[in-house]
């Protein structure tokens, strides 16, 4: 398994990503690809006693996290972003896995790898911390306006994905909404609500409230990226806001020192749980392509994670599958349309016929 990684997307760029790359190729057995600038990479690699299995491509230039995205695509052709993705699209790399500019990656996997067949928009999915098991939520921020074919879409995507994937057997999946009820929601949720609930091959459960959705109630929770996006950036606002309030009452007196030593153990799991850098990045679903995006401040723990992700992906064979899961969505959803219309033929022809 090859898999090439931006090696100059991180706000620590290369420390995380050489350190991230030696440890992966340890636990998991594959070959890493860092991908930038030799004269960084080189001395970074070399603090490590013959690294196996990790090899250096160069790549003169870097998309900054402030850079344009489809300028700098135009732009710069030679940076890290790209010539990684070019690795993929030629078969010299299985997947790429970048913690640099998201909107970057998203512009240049559209554009080097292009959508995977019948796919119409690529959906962005991350794994948030529920009180169950974690929840994957789609999209994150790839596409700002969705119709609800396109989210029908994002459902199929997912649910593969959590299925070949992540392991989940028979995913549950939600439509996130304001309300619980069918009628909830503008037209495009109330279509998506109807279009789901006709399709009998995803176990959908309906609209999922935010509090729900944090219960575990759903496998995989559906949304359009503006949504999804607020989503994500709200719980990780809300989780920094409950770490700094509790450091702020466990350091109040003597009583809550004493006691915070105690629940020091829970604590650390509390941590663990809320770290995005103990997931597996945030695949982008739907290019022809696997495509790993990784935190901006990521550590090396995150890179080793967004790896392992990968590799798991292409084991899975994750777009072959998708693939073929949106084509039977296609075939699904004409039947639907068929079902739709033929009582409305029969009335028409009813009403002829009486007239008649």
């Amino acid at each position: 398994m090859r898999i090439a990684l931006d090696a100059m997307g991180s706000d620590r760029a290369p420390v995380s990503e050489v350190h991230g790359a030696v440890v992966a190729c340890k636990s998991s057995g594959a070959e890493v690809l860092l991908v930038g600038d030799e004269k960084e990479l080189k001395p970074a690699l070399a603090a490590y006693r013959n690294p196996e299995r990790v090899s250096i491509v160069h790549a003169s230039e870097v998309i900054a996290m402030d850079d344009l995205p489809v300028m700098a695509v135009r732009q710069k052709k030679d940076a890290s972003l790209l010539v990684g993705l070019r690795l993929v699209k030629t078969g010299e790399a299985d997947a790429f896995v970048s913690a640099g500019n998201t909107g970057a990656v998203m512009v240049g996997a559209r554009t080097v790898l292009g959508p995977i067949r019948g796919v119409a928009r690529s959906a962005i999915c991350q794994m948030l911390p529920t009180m169950g098991k974690p929840v994957l939520v789609l999209d994150l921020g790839a596409n700002v306006d969705c119709t609800a074919r396109q989210l029908c879409e994002f459902a199929e995507m997912g649910m593969i994905y959590s299925e070949r994937v992540l392991g989940v057997d028979k995913p549950r999946v939600g439509l996130l909404n304001i309300g619980e009820e069918d009628a909830k929601g503008n037209e495009v949720a109330k279509a998506v609500h109807r279009n789901l609930s006709a399709l009998e091959h995803i176990r959908f459960i309906g609209n999922v409230e935010p509090s729900a959705m944090y219960q575990g109630v759903a496998d995989v929770a559906v949304c359009d990226g503006f949504v999804g996006n607020m989503v994500l950036k709200t719980s990780e606002a809300t989780a920094r806001l409950v770490a700094a309030l509790l450091k702020r009452e466990l350091k109040a007196s003597w009583l809550s020192r004493l006691g915070a030593l105690g629940s020091l153990r829970a604590f650390n799991r509390l941590k663990k749980d809320l770290d995005p850098n103990e997931y597996s990045g945030a695949p982008l679903l739907g290019v022809n392509g696997i495509v790993i995006i990784l935190h901006g401040s990521c550590t090396a723990r995150a890179v080793v994670n967004g790896i392992q992700g990968a590799c798991r992906a292409v084991e899975a064979c994750l777009n072959e599958h998708i693939e073929h899961g949106v084509q039977g969505l296609r075939e699904a959803e004409t039947i639907i349309e068929q079902r739709k219309e033929a009582p409305q033929s029969a009335a028409t022809e009813s009403r002829v016929s009486q007239n008649g």
